[in-house]
């Protein structure tokens, strides 16, 4: 329990990250970083799921770039904290779908994306959090609990409240939200995307400027 509560506090912190292109936007356009990290990630998966290739296990065999094995454990070590073990099996899918939703949400909706990463910190992270420690009852077609998606919906709404000053918007944005993680194939995809979408279409302020 407590293996999976710092997990989740990882993911948390790795969704995060996501925003931080947003806020370098006068020095590099975000969509050139979610672009490149797309790009580096496709690789990083495809590594993972055909394994490296024959010219790189040969490098990595000179003594002047055998740091790098090391580097490449360490990274290795890191994300497996985050990644639940379908996802580690499947080429570290947690981490390439995070990617996914967070790039796509930004190319589609602009700068709404905040409200992704904003939904995937309360109604992801905040709700499994809640819910691997208190959750009892289970929701129906879904393997998340009652107890967690409540606080990851009431915690989303709350913060959303004094950002957009709309009551009856920010709770629109918070139950849709809520229900893209309950119900959709891939959450790091999902919510972020349903998110953006919702607060884009409610004409939610953007926090952050183009």
């Amino acid at each position: 329990m407590i293996g999976e509560t710092i997990r989740k506090l990882i993911h948390v912190i790795f969704s995060l990250l996501l925003a931080i292109p947003l806020f370098l936007r006068g020095y590099i356009e975000p969509g050139i970083v979610y672009g490149a990290a797309l790009a580096l990630g496709g690789i990083i998966y495809s590594t993972q799921v055909k394994g490296l290739p024959e010219w790189l296990k040969v490098s990595m065999q000179i003594p002047q770039v055998r740091h790098l094995e090391a580097m490449v454990e360490s990274f290795e070590k890191l994300i497996s904290m985050v990644e639940r073990d379908y996802e580690r099996r499947s080429g570290w899918l947690g981490m390439m779908s995070g990617l996914i939703g967070g790039a796509s949400s930004y190319f589609i909706f602009g700068h709404h994306m905040i409200y992704g990463v904003l939904a995937l910190v309360f109604v992801d992270g905040i709700s499994a959090i809640f819910g691997m420690n208190f959750g009892r009852r289970g929701v129906p077609f879904s393997n998340k609990t009652i107890e967690g998606t409540l606080s990851g919906f009431l915690s989303f709404y709350i913060i959303l409240i004094p950002i957009t000053g709309k009551l009856i918007e920010s709770l629109i944005l918070a139950a849709a939200s809520s229900i893209s993680e309950l119900y959709g194939i891939e959450d790091n995809i999902s919510v972020p995307i349903v998110a953006s979408a919702v607060s884009y279409f409610l004409g939610l302020p953007v926090l952050i400027y183009p």
